[in-house]
C-alpha cells in the first residue's frame, strides 16, 4: 500500500512540474515515436520481409497545458538508412532544439522525457546538456533534467503522435 502511494505522489509530482509555467522558465518535453515501418502495406506477410524503418523524435516547448502549433514543436525525421536510433542522434537533435531558442530572459531550461536508457537516461545526453550549458547565455542558472516514474509518462510530444 505504501509503495503504491508513494508511485502516484511521484507521478502528481511530475505532472505539476510538467505544468508550470513561468516567464524564466523554458520546458522542453521529447520523446520518440514508435518505428514506423515503410512503406506500409495492409497484407500481413509483407509486414514480415525486411522493411525500412521512418524515426520520428519530436521536441515540445512549453507546459503540458500549451497549445500545439508549428512555432512550438519540432520534429526530426530521419530513416534507418541514413542514421540509427540511438543516444547520439537523440542528443543531436535536442542540442539542435536548445540552440534554436532565445535564452537572454530564461533562467531555468527543464528537459522532460521519458527514461528510456538507450535514448534519453545515459552519460551522451548528460555530456551533451553540459556542453551546452557551458556555452549557454549568462543569464541562463539552471538545467534540469526530469525523468517520470515508469508508466507515467504521457508527454506533449505523445499528443504530437496521436
Amino acid at each position: 500500500m505504501t509503495n503504491l502511494r508513494i508511485h502516484k505522489l511521484r507521478a502528481k509530482a511530475f505532472f505539476l512540474k510538467l505544468r508550470e509555467e513561468n516567464d524564466d522558465l523554458l520546458t522542453l518535453s521529447f520523446d520518440c515515436q514508435k518505428n514506423l515501418p515503410l512503406p506500409k502495406v495492409a497484407d500481413q506477410a509483407a509486414y514480415y520481409s525486411r522493411q525500412l524503418y521512418l524515426y520520428n523524435f519530436t521536441a515540445v516547448i512549453g507546459s503540458s497545458h500549451s497549445v500545439l502549433q508549428k512555432s512550438n514543436v519540432r520534429s526530426y525525421l530521419w530513416t534507418e538508412d541514413i542514421s540509427a536510433k540511438s543516444s547520439n542522434e537523440i542528443s543531436s537533435a535536442v542540442y539542435h532544439c536548445l540552440n534554436s531558442f532565445d535564452l537572454h530572459n530564461i533562467k531555468t531550461v527543464r528537459l522532460m522525457a521519458d527514461g528510456c536508457g538507450g535514448q534519453n537516461k545515459n552519460s551522451i545526453m548528460i555530456g551533451m546538456v553540459s556542453k551546452w550549458f557551458s556555452e549557454a547565455p549568462a543569464t541562463l542558472k539552471r538545467v534540469e533534467i526530469i525523468f517520470p516514474v515508469t508508466g507515467h509518462s504521457f508527454l506533449p510530444a505523445d499528443r504530437v503522435f496521436a
